[in-house]
């Protein structure tokens, strides 16, 4: 049986309506684990809530694999991290979200969790399926999610960016249609220390892609924060970005991969991706 996909604040409760399907979304995120969200995209989906663009995000696991700072149990966690996704997503305008519960890499012994290799345990036809038909469902022009390095090598990171590809081919395949697809970047590899089970370093580094585009942040930068801190649960994982990646604070950088953008045009900055 697949697991459930939630559109209500908690994964027992009914779910609401999803968005009707004449409504075509301007930008989809798909994104391993709740906070995701805000670190790659929390100025952008501020940026166009403002302007009425419809924004749809869909998260895969609900993050029961991260820390619990004291605040729950690790049982509840899931539960927490949804909710504190779903209340991130509120301060951010975009009212329409997808999150699956897939489960989340899980290194050996760590939290007294038992090891789990995490989506690359997920068969492939359980999850591109579900991925094409919401592609379908809302006609996305734009698509976002992680490179192929994961960013800093995450194995969840890594496996997200192959699904959405996947998908993405399918889907376009099916009905012609072509949106951009877009992967979070920075303007230099990742920097910070290589856990287990991660790609190694220099895969990182050789798998790493440039910014094309460039959105800033400016006046939603408190809209941003106030987004972050509802992850409150991950309190941690905010400060070790906000000390890796200052800048994308006030800047979020992206690469898009289709259509291919050249090289020799540098980053330019816009208002939204399209």
């Amino acid at each position: 049986m697949l697991p459930p996909m939630s559109h209500a604040p908690s994964a027992t409760a009914p779910p609401s309506a999803p968005p009707a399907e004449t409504e075509r979304a301007e930008l989809m995120l798909v994104v391993p684990h709740p906070d995701d969200e805000v670190f790659g995209c929390g100025g952008l989906f501020s940026r166009m809530a403002d302007a009425g663009k419809p924004v749809v995000t869909v998260t895969l696991t609900r993050g029961g694999a991260g820390r619990t700072l004291g605040l729950c149990t690790q049982a509840e966690l899931a539960a927490v991290r949804e909710r504190e996704l779903r209340a991130a997503l509120a301060v951010l305008g975009v009212p329409h979200a997808y999150v699956f519960d897939y489960p989340d890499f899980v290194p050996d012994g760590e939290r007294g969790l038992a090891a789990h290799a995490g989506l690359r345990e997920v068969p492939d036809e359980a999850v591109l399926p579900r991925l094409v038909t919401l592609f379908k469902r809302h006609r996305p022009r734009s698509v976002v999610t992680f490179p192929p390095n994961g960013a800093n090598g995450h194995p969840d990171h890594v496996v997200t960016h192959a699904w959405v590809v996947r998908a993405l081919a399918c889907y376009s395949e099916a009905t012609g249609e072509h949106p951009a697809l877009y992967f979070f970047a920075n303007e230099r590899p990742y920097q910070g220390a290589v856990r287990e089970g991660f790609l190694d370093a220099e895969t990182i580094r050789r798998l790493h892609l440039p910014p094309t585009h460039l959105v800033e942040v400016g006046p939603y930068i408190e809209n941003k924060l106030r987004a972050m801190a509802q992850h409150e649960t991950q309190a941690r994982s905010v400060l070790a970005f906000m000390r890796l990646y200052p800048r994308r604070l006030l800047v979020e950088a992206f690469h898009r991969a289709r259509p291919s953008y050249p090289d020799e045009e540098g980053a330019r900055t816009v208002t939204w991706l399209t």
